[in-house]
């Protein structure tokens, strides 16, 4: 009996250490762990099968609470596996961008617009004061509407932020004001967004928007953008932001 249960424990070690190094080349591997983590991740999964082969081939002692707690990590990693992909939602993507754009400005008829991503733009945009800036900004994300917003011509701009992985999460967005086709904008969707920051009115009640699997988000409380073109766009490679810079070029 001891050597069945000296068994049991280092295959469940073993499974174990097999999973993580399977997670390593998951996509969805960025939903639990920020990918810069993958080394450890592999070298942890290569440390648990060679214990639990080990265990296997000597058949040592079991251990009960060994042997519960690695039933309930694996009955975690089994559930995990079995959600569904919540990144479905904001886009996938590989992580690393496969571009040779080099150009921090966009022209868009005869006037420079400033590549900034939605994280950087909160940062300039979030305080109460007049923003110092008045250049343009092009900046891409996804749309979010409500009935409200509509009555108000305007929309959200959303993209997600991983500051470690995606239980960390945050949706960074800023209201759009647009007079022009609104109606031709699909929740969910993709767009590339030209304008000018605009302080907001004061009082102005919060729109209550969500995107779908993220928990916390930040909205530009003081400033929007008065768009000038919202124009379609296919999710870029990489859908999150994972770096804000303060000068330019940003990191778009």
């Amino acid at each position: 009996m001891k050597k069945i249960g000296g068994s049991i424990a280092g295959l469940i070690v073993l499974v174990l250490g097999l999973a993580m190094c399977a997670l390593v080349k998951a996509d969805n591997y960025r939903m639990d762990l920020h990918p810069q983590f993958k080394w450890l991740t592999l070298t942890a999964g290569i440390v648990l099968i060679l214990a639990g082969a080990i265990t296997v081939l000597y058949n040592t002692r079991p251990s009960l609470i060994r042997i519960s707690i690695f039933l309930a990590f694996g009955t975690i990693a089994i559930m995990g596996y079995s959600l569904p992909n919540l990144t479905s939602t904001v886009a996938s993507g590989p992580l690393v961008e496969n571009s040779t754009e080099k150009e921090s400005r966009l022209i868009l008829k005869n006037l420079e617009y400033t590549k900034i991503n939605l994280g950087e733009l909160y940062m300039i945009s979030g305080g109460e004061e007049d923003v110092k800036t008045t250049g343009l900004f092009v900046v891409r994300g996804i749309v979010k509407r409500s009935p409200k917003l509509d009555e108000l011509a305007e929309f959200v701009l959303f993209r997600v932020f991983m500051w470690c992985c995606f239980a960390d999460a945050v949706a960074v967005g800023i209201r759009v004001k647009y007079n022009e086709q609104l109606e031709e904008l699909r929740d969910g969707q993709w767009v590339r967004v030209y304008g000018k920051l605009q302080k907001l009115p004061s009082g102005l009640s919060r729109p209550k928007v969500q995107v779908k699997g993220i928990i916390s988000k930040a909205l530009s409380r003081f400033h929007g953008l008065a768009a000038v073109k919202v124009e379609e766009i296919d999710p870029p490679a990489i859908p999150y932001m994972f770096e804000f810079r303060e000068t330019e070029p940003y990191a778009y």
